[in-house]
C-alpha cells in the first residue's frame, strides 16, 4: 500500500510541475500567440488570462506522449506485469487530464459539449464538430493493459 501511496504523490508532484511546462512551443515549430480562447454560448471568447484548460491539456500532452514512448518501448522488451500497469496507469492519467481539459474548454465548464460512444462534438452557435474521443480509447487500452497485467500474474 506504501508503494501504491508513492507513486501516486509521484504522479501528482509531476502533474502539478508539468501544468506550468509550456509544452505547447515544443509540439509545434509555428509561432503561436498565448491560447487565450473559450467557448461561450455566444461562441468563441478571448480572456485576459491563462484559461485553466490550458494546464490540463499540457498535462495530457506529456503523459500521451510518455503513454507513446512506453508502447514503442515494448517493442523491443517483453512487456510484464509492471510494464503492463505503467500502460494502464499512463492511459488512465492521460485519459483522467484529457476530460479535464475538455471540460474547462468553455465557460461555463461544459458548455456546448457533448459525450458519445468514441466521440463528442462541440457546438458552437449551431454549428456541430464532431472529434474522435481520445480518452475512451484510453480507457479501453487501459482495461487492456488490466486484464494482461492480470493474467500475467
Amino acid at each position: 500500500m506504501t508503494r501504491q501511496l508513492l507513486i501516486l504523490v509521484i504522479i501528482a508532484a509531476a502533474s502539478v510541475f508539468l501544468a506550468f511546462l509550456p509544452v505547447e512551443y515544443f509540439v509545434s515549430d509555428a509561432f503561436r500567440p498565448p491560447p487565450n480562447k473559450v467557448l461561450t454560448p455566444e461562441g468563441v471568447a478571448t480572456v485576459a488570462y491563462t484559461p485553466i484548460w490550458l494546464y490540463f491539456w499540457r498535462i495530457e500532452v506529456v503523459y500521451i506522449t510518455l503513454l507513446f514512448a512506453s508502447i514503442v518501448a515494448t517493442f523491443f522488451v517483453k512487456p510484464n506485469q509492471r510494464t503492463r500497469w505503467t500502460l494502464a496507469m499512463l492511459s488512465i492519467a492521460a485519459a483522467f487530464f484529457h476530460y479535464l481539459a475538455l471540460l474547462f474548454t468553455s465557460s461555463p465548464p461544459g458548455y456546448g459539449i457533448s459525450l458519445y460512444p468514441l466521440v463528442y462534438t462541440i457546438s458552437i452557435k449551431n454549428v456541430t464538430q464532431y472529434y474522435l474521443d481520445i480518452g475512451q480509447i484510453l480507457m479501453i487500452y487501459a482495461v487492456y493493459n488490466v486484464y494482461m497485467a492480470k493474467r500475467l500474474s
